[in-house]
């Protein structure tokens, strides 16, 4: 099976705070964003025959793009929104309680943020609509940034203390190929083939 990801452009976020559920709208450079990463895409020569989306908006945005692009519906599906990071969102990450900053950064994907998710909630719901999907298919998913790295930590093998989240590009194009192992999960790797704009560092201190 060949699924493809895209990461929503760059949000507008101009009080720079943390955000998961969050529906912020996209950033006036979404033009650019969204074209160049589009046409890196269609230039790797995909085949998907479903278009999956998160609802928010941001992932709503490129997605339109993205449909008008490959002439597929666009099917939205509660389990690729992002993280729900509970009383962090909408904060500073400066801001949040520093006991609870230490716990995060002592268990990256394991810790559940406050009223909200851990990473390894995400790994489940993510894994659930994956193993949905036909074996021999082509997907394509506009989603986020804790959906993606969730299929490289649970389906590709990357460890628990490699936090890739916080690294990733805006509008990064990801061509996963998996096969289903003894237990019916979808296993395999991927590749990158559009970086996309990259954030700047988490400033958490």
């Amino acid at each position: 099976m060949i699924l493809w990801t895209f990461r929503h452009t760059k949000p507008y976020n101009p009080k720079d705070v943390c955000y998961g559920r969050l529906d912020f709208d996209v950033s006036d450079t979404f033009p650019d964003e969204s074209s160049s990463a589009i046409e890196d895409f269609l230039k790797a020569g995909p085949r998907p025959t479903r278009l999956f989306a998160s609802p928010l908006l941001r992932c709503m945005r490129l997605a339109e793009k993205v449909s008008e692009a490959t002439k597929l519906d666009i099917e939205k599906d509660d389990r690729l929104m992002e993280i729900n990071f509970g009383t962090w969102e909408g904060q500073k990450l400066t801001a949040v309680p520093r006991t609870e900053m230490a716990a995060w950064k002592g268990d990256w994907r394991g810790f559940r943020f406050p009223e909200g998710e851990s990473f390894h909630d995400v790994d489940k719901r993510v894994e659930a609509l994956l193993d949905t999907l036909d074996d021999d298919g082509e997907f394509l998913w506009v989603t986020h940034a804790g959906v993606i790295a969730a299929l490289q930590h649970f389906a590709c093998g990357l460890p628990d203390e490699v936090f890739v989240e916080g690294m990733f590009s805006y509008t990064m194009v990801n061509r996963f190929e998996f096969k289903r192992n003894s237990e019916g999960h979808f296993r395999g790797t991927f590749t990158t083939v559009h970086e996309g704009i990259k954030m700047p560092p988490l400033i958490m201190d």
